[in-house]
């Protein structure tokens, strides 16, 4: 077990890694957060009692073996080129930056890894891909879901465009609760009823094998049926390939070397 885990920056993805750390089966690790973002850390002081609030960054660094690294991409060079790291440490870095341009600030710093923790992490649900693979820092991402070690930077970078299709997620599910409440359905039925319907859809894929949204969409779209028509109407509208771009711009914007700030 982490002699103590610190986190730079508190915010909504920290909380959820805090919160899965210290509340998955077995002994619970201290952890000390920033004050930078105050309410939330006092929050999660409040709520756990391994938690502690340090009085600044560097605070944060000089207490804990295990540093989580989670402060915003636009600020994120200027914080912690201000703090002092020391060889022994493990940095986690949750900041969607290239290796390249964190890894030198952390020196003397033992290791560094790169993970990809989602909010559900606090509840242990979905897996956790990180990068370059390390025993130490598996062993611990498996309090936030199952653990996916990649072998490649580039790997984890085109995963983590990809997160950039939750909001869009959401706005879809938002659309179609939308819509049913336009139509007349209660607004709760509505919400309800398509949240339990897109998560039992997931959960399909989650259990098929590997052509299995291929195999899925055709297996709805029965011939005539209103799934051909829908996603045929989509698909003509041009909205799956907008899609795929939005993706590529995100994934350019995430391989790109960072600004000096």
């Amino acid at each position: 077990m982490h002699d103590a885990i610190g986190f730079i920056g508190t915010g909504h993805i920290a909380a959820a890694v805090v919160e899965g750390l210290v509340t998955a089966p077995g002994p619970v690790p201290r952890i000390c957060v920033s004050p930078r973002n105050a309410q939330k850390a006092a929050e999660l002081a409040k709520r756990f009692a391994t938690v502690t609030v340090a009085p600044d960054n560097q605070a944060v660094i000089d207490r804990s073996r295990t540093v989580f690294l989670s402060v915003r991409p636009q600020v994120a060079l200027d914080v912690i080129r201000a703090l002092k790291f020391a060889a022994g440490q493990t940095i986690v870095s949750l900041i969607p930056m290239p290796l390249s341009g964190l890894a030198p600030l952390v020196a003397p710093a033992g290791r560094f890894v790169r993970a990809l923790p989602l909010p559900p992490c606090a509840r242990r649900h979905g897996a956790v891909p990180y990068w370059p693979p390390a025993a130490e820092v598996h062993d611990l991402l498996t309090r936030l879901g199952p653990p996916l070690p990649l072998s490649a930077e580039h790997d984890l970078n085109v995963l983590w465009a990809a997160t950039a299709m939750i909001a869009p997620y959401y706005a879809l599910l938002e659309t179609v609760s939308d819509w049913c409440v336009a139509r007349g359905a209660a607004p709760d039925t509505a919400a309800d009823y398509t949240a339990a319907m897109f998560n039992a859809l997931a959960g399909a894929a989650v259990c098929d094998g590997p052509g299995r949204f291929s195999h899925l969409a055709a297996a709805a779209a029965t011939p005539g049926g209103l799934n051909e028509q829908a996603v045929g109407m989509i698909r003509q509208g041009g909205a799956f390939a907008r899609v795929r771009e939005a993706l590529d711009a995100i994934f350019l914007r995430l391989t790109r070397p960072p600004t000096t700030q």
